[in-house]
Protein backbone atom coordinates (compact mmCIF):
# COMPACT_ATOMS: atom_id res chain seq x y z
CA UNK A 1 0.00 0.00 0.00
CA UNK A 2 1.28 3.30 -0.67
CA UNK A 3 1.99 5.61 1.63
CA UNK A 4 -0.30 9.10 1.76
CA UNK A 5 0.77 12.00 3.72
CA UNK A 6 -2.33 13.04 6.07
CA UNK A 7 -3.87 16.82 5.57
CA UNK A 8 -1.38 19.27 8.05
CA UNK A 9 -4.01 22.14 7.51
CA UNK A 10 -7.49 22.76 8.34
CA UNK A 11 -9.96 22.36 5.11
CA UNK A 12 -10.44 26.43 5.19
CA UNK A 13 -6.95 26.85 4.68
CA UNK A 14 -5.90 28.46 1.12
CA UNK A 15 -3.44 26.16 0.80
CA UNK A 16 -4.62 22.56 1.33
CA UNK A 17 -5.10 21.97 -2.13
CA UNK A 18 -0.96 22.43 -2.81
CA UNK A 19 -0.75 20.26 0.34
CA UNK A 20 -2.95 17.60 -1.57
CA UNK A 21 -1.03 18.13 -4.55
CA UNK A 22 2.00 17.69 -3.12
CA UNK A 23 0.56 14.61 -1.11
CA UNK A 24 -0.29 12.39 -4.08
CA UNK A 25 2.31 13.58 -6.23
CA UNK A 26 4.94 11.01 -5.45
CA UNK A 27 2.16 8.06 -5.60
CA UNK A 28 0.87 9.12 -9.21
CA UNK A 29 4.51 9.41 -10.30
CA UNK A 30 4.75 5.75 -8.84
CA UNK A 31 1.71 4.61 -10.68
CA UNK A 32 2.79 5.95 -13.79
CA UNK A 33 6.30 4.74 -13.89
CA UNK A 34 4.58 1.28 -13.07
CA UNK A 35 2.33 1.49 -15.79
CA UNK A 36 5.38 2.02 -18.26
CA UNK A 37 7.04 -0.48 -17.28
CA UNK A 38 4.20 -2.93 -17.67
CA UNK A 39 4.11 -1.56 -21.55
CA UNK A 40 1.24 1.17 -21.81
CA UNK A 41 2.23 4.13 -23.82
CA UNK A 42 1.96 7.99 -21.40
CA UNK A 43 -0.77 9.13 -23.48
CA UNK A 44 -3.23 5.88 -22.79
CA UNK A 45 -1.96 6.03 -19.12
CA UNK A 46 -2.87 9.96 -19.05
CA UNK A 47 -6.44 9.59 -20.90
CA UNK A 48 -6.86 6.53 -18.46
CA UNK A 49 -6.57 8.40 -15.64
CA UNK A 50 -8.57 11.11 -16.97
CA UNK A 51 -11.60 8.78 -17.37
CA UNK A 52 -10.82 7.54 -14.04
CA UNK A 53 -10.84 10.85 -12.27
CA UNK A 54 -14.30 12.05 -13.49
CA UNK A 55 -15.86 8.40 -12.63
CA UNK A 56 -14.46 8.73 -9.42
CA UNK A 57 -15.30 12.17 -9.31
CA UNK A 58 -19.07 11.12 -10.10
CA UNK A 59 -19.35 8.23 -7.84
CA UNK A 60 -18.02 10.24 -4.43
CA UNK A 61 -20.72 12.68 -5.32
CA UNK A 62 -23.30 10.31 -5.34
CA UNK A 63 -21.75 8.25 -2.27
CA UNK A 64 -19.41 9.90 -0.25
CA UNK A 65 -18.79 6.87 1.37
CA UNK A 66 -18.64 3.33 -0.77
CA UNK A 67 -17.02 1.28 1.52
CA UNK A 68 -20.42 1.22 3.80
CA UNK A 69 -22.19 -0.23 0.94
CA UNK A 70 -23.02 -3.79 0.68
CA UNK A 71 -21.16 -4.47 -2.21
CA UNK A 72 -18.61 -2.50 -4.08
CA UNK A 73 -17.90 -3.78 -7.29
CA UNK A 74 -14.36 -3.14 -8.89
CA UNK A 75 -12.77 -2.54 -12.30
CA UNK A 76 -10.97 -5.50 -10.98
CA UNK A 77 -14.37 -7.89 -10.34
CA UNK A 78 -15.94 -6.77 -13.36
Amino acid sequence: MVQINPPKKPPQHGDRLLECEFALDMPLRQLVDDAISAGWEPKEIFAALRSLVEHQRNAYGEDPDPADDPIWVTAATL
